[in-house]
């Protein structure tokens, strides 16, 4: 039983983790978007910017915390390439750069 509740565990982290990569590439084109003088259609960019900004921000709170939380508890990560998370935990450190300025 011990088995099935760790493999619900990394695909749950693995699947966040995807989910806030995703979001952070829609952080960069909201940036791009937020530049630029006509966006493309506005309900593609009203998701772009929604989903790098908000949820962007919101997953990788949770994915990075999870992390942090795993490396202290000595958890083994190794179903997530560690590029993943550095550039998650590179953006989240960008975000909140942002946000507080």
């Amino acid at each position: 039983m011990q088995i099935f509740g760790f493999l619900n565990y990394m695909g749950l982290l693995r699947m966040l983790n995807r989910s806030a990569f995703i979001c952070n590439i829609c952080f960069l084109f909201a940036i791009l978007l937020l530049r630029m003088r006509n966006p493309v259609s506005p309900g593609l960019a009203s998701l772009i910017i929604v989903m790098g900004f908000v949820l962007s921000v919101v997953l990788n709170l949770i994915v990075n915390s999870w992390h942090l939380i795993s490396r202290l508890r000595k958890r083994s990560l190794s179903a997530i390439p560690a590029p993943f998370i550095y550039l998650n935990a590179g953006f989240m450190v960008i975000q909140l750069l942002l946000f507080i300025k």
